[in-house]
């Protein structure tokens, strides 16, 4: 029998040529312009986009070289599992609170960096990968736990970047084991909920830390 064709992974070729637009015009400068990094003062001031902006921002050519490469081979292997809308949500809840948890620890520092994404495409892809699968990935976790020990790494976006993947991945593993035939069916009535929540939690944290004091930090 003829193997069905995947479809293309739309969203992940999509966001690494954004990520590639977006550092190419400082590509040659010390330092990337201020206006898309993760900064609280910034954004407590109503500079909101940049919640969302650093994720495609990078500050030097070897960091987005890494996180290219991530983008590059892992996430399409994610996107074919799941679909593509699915894939955009899970990343942006990924995004989100990857933004919060490094607004929480670290909102004096600018900070950038796909790695927040990525690392929310590892927490979602642990629970429901195959048991070979999953001790490659666990190795990738390790590897990421070491990363995030690197001064100058923003650790906390990586942490909460996971999380926001873990719970989706954990959602779609428990629908998988009641009713195989619909493993998404959970994940997509919660969706909505979880963008929300990622949402809110953003908006909680510049609450609480507005009026911060400046700092540099990748991600």
């Amino acid at each position: 029998m003829p193997v069905p064709r995947q479809p293309p992974p739309l969203f992940s070729w999509i966001y690494l040529g954004l990520c590639v637009l977006v550092f190419l015009p400082h590509a040659m400068d010390p330092e990337p312009p201020d206006k898309y990094l993760l900064y609280g003062p910034a954004i407590a001031a109503g500079e909101w986009w940049r919640v969302l902006t650093s994720s495609f921002e990078h500050v030097t050519p070897l960091h987005i070289l890494m996180n290219g490469l991530s983008i590059f081979s892992f996430g399409p292997v994610v996107e074919r599992q799941i679909g593509t809308g699915r894939m955009l949500i899970i990343s942006l809840i990924s995004g989100l609170l990857a933004s919060a948890t490094a607004l929480a620890f670290m909102w004096q520092y600018p900070s950038a960096g796909a790695s927040g994404v990525i690392a929310g495409w590892l927490g979602l892809a642990l629970p429901i990968a195959g048991a070979r699968a999953r001790k490659v990935l666990i190795q990738w976790t390790v590897l990421l736990v070491l990363v995030s020990l690197v001064p100058g790494v923003a650790w906390a976006a990586h942490l909460g970047g996971f999380v926001g993947g873990l719970v989706p991945g954990l959602l779609i593993r428990s629908a998988y084991r009641r009713t195989p035939t619909q493993p998404f069916r959970t994940f997509d009535r919660w969706a909505l909920l979880l963008l929300v929540l990622a949402t809110l939690a953003v908006v909680l944290v510049v609450a609480v830390h507005a009026g911060a004091q400046p700092g540099s930090v990748q991600g």
